[in-house]
């Protein structure tokens, strides 16, 4: 603004600028670039100070400025002027005086209000309440963090409709909540369906800056390196985020030596008020919207909007998030959208996804803790910032301040204690390449002391295997797998049912399992035989099993650890949960909570790298070779 008040016409002979300041003015020399000139710059500026100080209102703020030979750009001085010149101050007035404007008509009284101020007001105040009181609290006009900012808009929005009591006051009404079906609540006041349409609205809109006197990042490369270099080496934990299969969003929290501390669906958000808890299923809640909207689709009838239970659920997340970062000072690891994205059968569609990231960084960029006190460390007055709003959130990006995006290749299908990965091609084409396939083994035997098949094979990369990461295997047929077909006129899955491997691998091979089995198979020539024993190779291989419609959902591995046990997340999950609801596994739950775990492995590979000071584009190049070798060691 000072130039428009310097040097308009009707100022110009008050202020009485040069005419060689005005035409370098023009000139632009006081600008960064070819025509900039220090000298040029520093004149302007001595000029500004001048007429700042002839400024008949300006005065009133007590300006403090800079040496002038101390600016190296016009943009520090205009910094100091917007951070000096905001004050707010507070005059005692007769309210005999405002009741007499207000009388005559010479004044509008209005009362500020939002559902905080009313005495049905339950829980914390919203944070834009708290946001709004700091703009007059004393000690924020200390130095000040919360300005308030001019463009303050009015609006008015008469009654739609006419009120309505839908549930008159001390009457029992049923609970909505899905988890309280068939219980009933009682208030002690009127509940009126969309009361807010039933009166005559004044809406006050008005924007306010945040850490109003912040200047020093101001790029997303410089804030990633800042927090690279200050809070990565402070760092504890890693959370992954994964999109699940039956889970809307699943968190794994492990140690910086990859240990489980804690993993858990988000299906369903527990929140605690007055001693009492309560948990929400939006898991189900938006399954039913979901089959609602489809019956009004069919029946032609209005289709309620999942948006908002959807962004409902989102907003809980972050919280849930935060939270979590806070408490074990952790780095938050996500899938990255761009890098082999896919959206078959997640619960989460990549749109609604994307709105969270967007949701998490904006709670991230400002962290306030309503609970802690206003000058502690996430009070009011002492915020915590771990990310960036970037500029083009093209999410092409690999980090955003505490949140690293790493290729989700690879996070779910794979053994979390030996890093096994099926790359065995088990398609039936015809003998001649099936024999060709089988032959690869180094050897299949039948282990009579643990009654199953062993498939030995001493290098991997004949079937597919990534070269330089781990060579030789033993497969079992230990165990069962869920077989399912799909139905090819609903396209969904059907007849499925739990094999016994061993037991049908057998039934196959008949005699041929007490000989060389190599040679035994090699001899046959029909082609059921071959689709059999692929058909139950193929399972033998198929790590996660589940049945639709049923709890029944497992990750299982044919690969002996070193122990001589084998994963199965059944045994993870039957070890039961402690007293404050953790499990007390340290691998994986399920098969959902093993995308979640190698996701915030794949993290911890990337912090490790930028914690001996690598380049960040060094650091997130996490290669397939990378990753493998890394969940293939890790263990032993």
């Amino acid at each position: 603004m000072l130039p428009k008040v310097f040097f308009s016409n009707s100022n110009r002979e008050y202020f009485a600028p040069s005419t060689e300041i005005l035409n370098k003015y023009n000139e632009g020399t006081h600008k960064k670039g070819d025509l900039f000139n220090l000298k040029d710059c520093h004149n302007l500026i001595d000029f500004f100070k001048t007429a700042i100080n002839k400024h008949k209102d300006w005065t009133q703020f007590n300006f403090n400025f800079t040496q002038t030979d101390k600016y190296e750009d016009i943009s520090q001085f205009y910094n100091e002027v917007e951070q000096q010149g905001y004050k707010v101050t507070f005059r005692n007035i007769s309210e005999s005086y405002i009741n007499n404007l207000v009388e005559n008509g010479k004044l509008y009284l209005f009362r500020l209000h939002n559902k905080d101020f009313s005495p049905h007001s339950k829980g914390l105040p919203n944070l834009h309440t708290l946001y709004w009181k700091m703009l007059f609290d004393k000690d924020n006009l200390k130095n000040v963090i919360y300005k308030l900012n001019g463009e303050a808009e009015l609006f008015y929005r008469p009654a739609s409709i006419k009120p309505i009591i839908t549930h008159p006051a001390n009457e029992p009404i049923p609970c909505k909540s899905i988890e309280k079906k068939g219980e009933k609540r009682t208030f002690e006041y009127d509940l009126i369906k969309d009361k807010r349409y039933t009166q005559d609205k004044y809406q006050f809109h008005v924007p306010i800056t945040l850490n109003f006197k912040n200047r020093g990042i101001n790029t997303l490369v410089e804030f990633n390196n800042h927090i690279n270099q200050h809070y990565l080496p402070q760092a504890t934990h890693i959370i992954g985020i994964d999109r699940g299969e039956r889970h809307l969003l699943y968190i794994s929290v492990i140690d910086m030596n990859g240990k489980i501390v804690e993993q858990f669906s988000l299906n369903d958000i527990v929140n605690k008020y007055n001693g009492k808890q309560f948990c929400t299923n939006y898991h189900k809640k938006l399954e039913e919207r979901e089959k609602e909207r489809a019956k009004a689709r069919e029946s032609w009838k209005s289709i309620e909007n999942i948006k908002e239970l959807k962004e409902g659920y989102m907003s809980q997340v972050v919280h849930k998030i935060v939270q979590l970062v806070l408490k074990y000072n952790a780095i938050i690891v996500l899938e990255d959208l761009n890098k082999a994205f896919k959206n078959n059968r997640l619960k989460i569609e990549k749109s609604v996804y994307q709105k969270f990231e967007d949701m998490l960084i904006n709670k991230l960029s400002y962290i306030v803790d309503k609970t802690k006190d206003k000058k502690e460390t996430c009070g009011l007055l002492n915020a915590l910032q771990l990310a960036y709003i970037p500029e083009n959130k093209s999410y092409s990006m690999n980090q955003c301040g505490i949140i690293f995006y790493i290729p989700a290749w690879c996070t779910s299908k794979i053994d979390p204690v030996t890093g096994f990965i099926n790359k065995i091609d088990t398609q039936y084409t015809n003998i001649e390449k099936a024999k060709e396939l089988f032959q690869k083994f180094t050897n299949i035997c039948y282990n009579k002391e643990e009654n199953y098949l062993e498939f030995h094979i001493d290098d991997y990369t004949k079937f597919g295997g990534i070269e330089d990461t781990r060579k030789n295997w033993i497969l079992t047929s230990q165990g069962t797998r869920i077989e399912s077909t799909i139905d090819s006129t609903t396209r969904k899955y059907s007849n499925q049912k739990e094999i016994n491997l061993t037991e049908e691998f057998m039934s196959i091979l008949g005699n041929g399992i007490e000989s060389n089995i190599k040679e035994y198979i090699a001899k046959q020539d029909s082609p059921q035989f071959f689709k059999s024993l692929l058909r139950y190779l193929k399972l033998m291989l198929q790590m996660r099993n589940s049945i639709t419609g049923t709890e029944i959902d497992y990750l299982i591995s044919p690969v002996k650890q070193v122990d001589g046990s084998f994963y199965n997340s059944n045994n993870e999950k039957a070890k039961g949960k402690s007293d404050d609801g953790r499990w007390l596994s340290t691998l994986p739950v399920d098969a959902d909570a093993n995308g979640a775990y190698n996701i915030a492995r794949k993290g911890l590979i990337v912090a490790n790298k930028l914690r001996k000071g690598l380049e960040p584009k060094e650091a997130f190049a996490i290669s397939n070779k990378i990753w493998l070798n890394f969940a293939q060691h890790n263990n032993e």
